[in-house]
């Protein structure tokens, strides 16, 4: 996946399906450097290979504040 696209959605919560994951992963996207992305999910960041995405779908904004105020609260 194109670094440049996985940028429009840094500081968003996303779901994000990778090849090897039939549910995929959900956090809100902190950082995208050198083709991996730094994903901070609700008990712990993740780093992701670009390579392996499948898709990236953004979350409601219902979903995107409801992550803020669970990481906001621990």
């Amino acid at each position: 996946m194109p670094k440049e696209l996985v940028k429009e959605y840094l500081g968003k919560v996303c779901l994000i399906s990778v090849l090897d994951d039939a549910f995929g992963i959900s956090g809100k996207i902190i950082a995208v450097e050198d083709g991996w992305i730094k994903l901070q999910t609700r008990k712990e960041d993740t780093i992701i290979n670009c390579d392996f995405i499948r898709s990236i779908t953004l979350l409601s904004q219902k979903a995107q504040d409801s992550f803020n105020k669970a990481i906001k609260t621990e």
